[in-house]
């Protein structure tokens, strides 16, 4: 009997580990798929901010082409390049770009707003609602333009990835090499400059003095210093004097930074990728309504400097009644000019919001008194070559649309050849048959994209530009 109690307790025992031991992958399992759920989610996050912080980029300044010295770039702006990097080693990468400034202020970043190389390392941030600018830096061409001023990543030995600036700069037989070393911490979001050096050789008169963060030191030091911070490095920007040379495929700047929108893209929308808007006829009237403005590369109804540009496009368009101030201006009814914009993109024109230049400004456009004014003059902007993809349904009245531009400055190639060249005759042509001297005028494979309400039965353009919108920010029109 009593074999028989301890056999039923045994069992009874064996029983109840066998059901504890299986309830516990199931509460692993649940745990990890809340962990993975979890990160899924931040990584979500992180890429709307950095594809936020680079289209901004791509919006407000361009892209910028085929520039071989620092005397041609006077006049050019935009980014060159961008990828994603995992500077701090954590598993989480960070954005790269390298751009060309512009001296006019066009982003809300100021450090953008200037005449030269910008360099910036944004970090996403899971606990907030934007990403954070870890790095920016300038290489300043006025600064160093008596010197080779250089930039490269170096892939360190201990897995992170370090912005390395270097210049060498010859004057009355004195030879100085400056290096600068910027690297990042997983647990702090700057990028800091971690060590900077420098070496001065006389003409070997004396030998080679050696600084190291400001103070004159010995070349072991100096070497020691620097070790952990070697290692496979691949260069940015090259520059000997007054010529430059870039680490990267610097034709095509569009498809470069366009790898890393679209790889940041899908955390952005849902609606790109679904399927394509199917009704032929709806198609074509929303793919019409947009080649009204196929002169135009922004349309942005909340941006002050680009409704400027959409008021001049509206009253150049309408031929609105107008009369000439006693300083040649032609002057235009605020209420008339209101109207029209109304009619033509279904969006009140707020001028007290708008904030437009006063008379004093001296400004091409301006307003005063329920005046616009405006003087006469010839502007000319690349030709686009636009070419319309898909259109997607987002609501019963709203559609997002991307699309595809090549520009070509065909006033600067004429200029070049002595004779009028128009943008038709040389867009007609396979790109790749162009001659070189054609393709530096030539900014190929831009994407954009355009959001159309349809008001009263009628399709208006609400949008147009680089920024893939997300779903909140589609949704919200």
């Amino acid at each position: 009997m009593k074999k028989s109690w301890l056999l039923l307790f045994l069992m009874v025992l064996m029983c109840g580990c066998s059901n504890q031991s299986k309830e516990e992958p199931g509460v692993e399992a649940s745990a990890e798929q809340e962990a993975a759920s979890k990160l899924a989610q931040e990584k979500q996050l992180v890429d709307r901010q950095l594809y936020e912080k680079l289209s901004e980029a791509v919006e407000t300044i361009g892209y910028t082409y085929d520039m071989q010295t620092f005397a041609e770039n006077e006049y050019n702006q935009g980014v060159l390049y961008s990828e994603l990097i995992d500077f701090d080693n954590d598993g989480v990468q960070e954005v790269y770009a390298f751009m060309k400034g512009v001296d006019y202020p066009l982003s809300a970043y100021t450090h953008r707003n200037k005449d030269n190389y910008i360099q910036e390392v944004w970090t996403g941030n899971a606990n907030g609602e934007s990403a954070i600018l870890s790095f920016s830096s300038e290489v300043d061409q006025l600064v160093c333009s008596a010197c080779d001023m250089n930039v490269s990543l170096v892939k360190g030995q201990d897995g992170r990835t370090f912005i390395k600036m270097f210049s060498n700069q010859t004057s009355q037989g004195t030879t100085v090499d400056k290096i600068w070393i910027y690297a990042k911490e997983p647990t702090n979001s700057a990028m800091e400059l971690v060590i900077t050096g420098y070496t001065m050789d006389n003409n070997n008169v004396v030998g080679i003095d050696y600084f190291l963060n400001g103070e004159v030191t010995d070349q072991a030091t100096y070497d020691t210093a620097f070790a952990p911070y070697l290692g496979e490095e691949r260069s940015i920007l090259i520059s000997n004097f007054s010529e430059k040379k870039y680490g990267f495929d610097y034709t095509s700047p569009a498809s470069n930074v366009g790898t890393v929108l679209a790889a940041l893209a899908p955390s952005v929308n849902s609606i790109v990728g679904q399927e394509a808007l199917l009704e032929k006829k709806k198609r074509e009237e929303i793919v019409s309504a947009l080649e009204e403005f196929n002169t135009k590369r922004r349309i942005h109804h909340q941006d002050k400097k680009v409704v400027q540009s959409l008021v001049l496009d509206v009253i150049q368009k309408a031929n609105l009644d107008h009369e000439y101030s006693d300083m040649s201006e032609m002057v235009f009814d605020g209420a008339s000019v209101q109207a029209k914009y109304k009619e033509t993109f279904g969006v009140d024109l707020d001028i007290e919001r708008m904030n437009f230049p006063s008379r004093e400004s001296q400004s091409i456009m301006s307003y005063e008194a329920g005046k616009f004014y405006i003087y006469p003059t010839g502007f000319y902007f690349d030709a686009i070559d636009r070419h319309f993809q898909d259109v997607y349904k987002v609501r019963d009245d709203l559609f997002y649309v991307t699309i595809l531009d090549n520009e070509f400055n065909h006033t600067e190639y004429s200029l070049s050849k002595d004779t009028n060249i128009t943008p038709e005759e040389m867009f007609v042509k396979d790109i790749a048959s162009w001659p070189k001297e054609a393709r530096i005028w030539l900014k190929p494979g831009i994407q954009r994209y355009a959001v159309v309400k349809y008001m009263d039965g009628v399709p208006k353009v609400q949008y147009l530009g680089a920024q893939n919108l997300t779903d909140q920010q589609i949704e919200a029109f």
